[in-house]
């Protein structure tokens, strides 16, 4: 079969990875100009795909898209059509490298010319594209790319001292002494007059210092940050961001995440699995005088939170008012129990709504924090999750994933923040299904198991990357995210229960 010809037949009938069959009499994958092109990137997976197959994407991808770009600024977006109005379809990154079609489109607009990036879409070079017949050689990195076949796609820190600067690039120490002097400054008059020292920080008071030019912004303790790499000026170091800025190493605390993680499922690891949500004592079950009373097995070591006692589950059931899980295990002399806050289970269900027999969804169970990825209605990973706190709660519904980006900063800023104040820098791993709402991965706590968010569904960074890979869209080479609204990137549904 000719390559142009095959990978019609897969763009029109694959959607992403190429692993699901035609819709019968439902949706349709839309269709998109030089859809061969399109489906090299978004057609067929490395798992799925025959070597043949993977050498006549490649060749048909070199025909249609010869050209090399490599991204020099922070950020670009990729457009719908060669204008700077069109709906965003997707996002690059610094150091990221992309193909690019010959066909250039030059408008008032952009003189530097509007390229079509594979697999679909606009960029304007000019706003920071190194393009070239093969691919660009940077002399010095501007900044990394992130590390995508990682749980975290970066290095992050927290944040430990007020009004941290950061800086445009390496400052040098008298740079570093007139930030020390401005935040000393700040910090003095935010403690006598909030009013007066915001206007010191706009540069509205006289007599005052004003923010120094080497200082990009200053970061509140309690933050968190990204980091590329660390560098160092005259023994002096200091943390790279994806943005190209420079924090001080020493104002900063390194966070790993936690290394907790769910199950690949199978012939070997099956649903239903349950964990300890909180440390847990087994208790002995007694009825006197016609009440249940549950009393602590002293004999019994505690159950550390996120163990694993699949083992030991028998059920949840009720007892009196309340539920509890009832255990057994051959070392124990009849049954132990548990209170029904204490342990979450994950559990296979019937899809409410109509799957294809390999399409990727997700299930969350608000109740048991848990979530299940599925393909088809073949659950294929399950883990522990933190929902949002009942102030902040996540919402229930069928959703679909709108936007996809291998990390995006989340913040809640401003006077009516509050106590609630927050800003993380490139969270990993984002997928947002609803609004603002988004599963992602949460380095900053190792509570899986227990409400934490602000409503989003936080995961373990091995979880969340994992999840990341299973979802539709797949994010093509070189892009950093991908939008599915109003664009040919199909998107896997999200299903939250209580």
């Amino acid at each position: 079969m000719r390559p142009m010809l095959l990978l019609s037949i897969l763009w029109a009938c694959s959607g992403d990875g190429g692993r699901r069959a035609c819709p019968q009499g439902g949706e349709r994958t839309p269709t998109v100009e030089r859809n061969e092109s399109v489906a090299a990137l978004e057609g067929v997976s490395e798992a799925s795909s025959t070597e043949a197959t993977r050498q006549a994407l490649a060749q048909a991808l070199d025909r249609e898209f010869p050209l090399h770009g490599l991204v020099q600024r922070p950020q670009i977006v990729i457009r719908r059509e060669p204008r700077p109005d069109a709906d965003a379809i997707g996002w690059l990154r610094w150091g990221e490298r992309v193909r690019l079609a010959l066909a250039v489109e030059r408008t008032r607009t952009c003189s530097s010319g509007w390229y079509r990036v594979a697999p679909h879409g606009w960029v304007c070079v000019g706003q920071g594209v190194e393009v070239g017949p093969q691919p660009p050689p940077p002399e010095e990195p501007p900044v990394p790319p992130a590390r995508r076949q990682e749980p975290l796609p970066y290095d992050y820190y927290y944040v430990k001292e007020p009004m941290t600067p950061e800086y445009h690039q390496l400052p040098s120490r008298e740079t570093q002494r007139a930030a020390a002097e401005f935040a000393a400054r700040y910090l003095e008059l935010l403690e006598q007059n909030e009013r007066r020292a915001a206007r010191m920080l706009d540069g509205e008071l006289p007599g005052e210092p004003r923010n120094p030019p080497g200082v990009a912004r200053f970061l509140h303790r309690g933050f968190f940050i990204a980091g590329t790499d660390v560098r160092q000026r005259a023994q002096r170091r200091f943390v790279r961001t994806p943005s190209g800025g420079f924090v001080k190493l020493a104002q900063l605390e390194a966070r790993r995440g936690s290394e907790f993680h769910g199950f690949e499922l199978g012939d070997e690891v099956q649903l239903p699995i349950a964990w300890t949500l909180r440390d847990s004592h087994p208790r002995i079950h007694r009825v006197r005088d016609g009440e249940h009373r549950f009393v602590r097995d002293m004999e019994l070591a505690i159950l550390p939170r996120q163990t694993v006692i699949t083992n030991l589950w028998r059920e949840r059931v009720r007892v009196g008012d309340d539920f509890y899980h009832r255990l057994q295990s051959d070392d124990w002399e009849g049954e132990r129990w548990l209170r029904d806050w204490f342990v979450g289970v994950a559990e296979k269900i019937e899809p409410p709504f109509e799957v294809e027999e390999d399409e990727p969804w997700i299930h969350v169970d608000l109740s048991s924090q848990t979530l299940v990825a599925y393909r088809g209605r073949e659950p294929v990973y399950a883990t522990l999750v933190s929902s949002g706190l009942p102030s902040h709660a996540t919402p229930t519904g069928v959703f679909r994933i709108h936007k996809k980006m291998v990390t995006d900063t989340m913040a809640n800023l401003g006077p009516d923040a509050g106590e609630d104040s927050y800003r993380i820098q490139d969270v990993p791993w984002t997928q947002y299904f609803e609004g603002s709402f988004a599963l992602h991965a949460a380095f900053w706590h190792h509570r899986f198991g227990l409400q934490r968010s602000h409503g989003c569904v936080n995961l373990a960074p091995a979880d969340a990357h994992r999840l990341f890979l299973e979802t539709w869209p797949r994010v093509p080479d070189g892009w950093h995210g991908v939008s599915t609204r109003e664009t040919p990137f199909r998107a896997s549904r999200v299903l939250i229960t209580e």
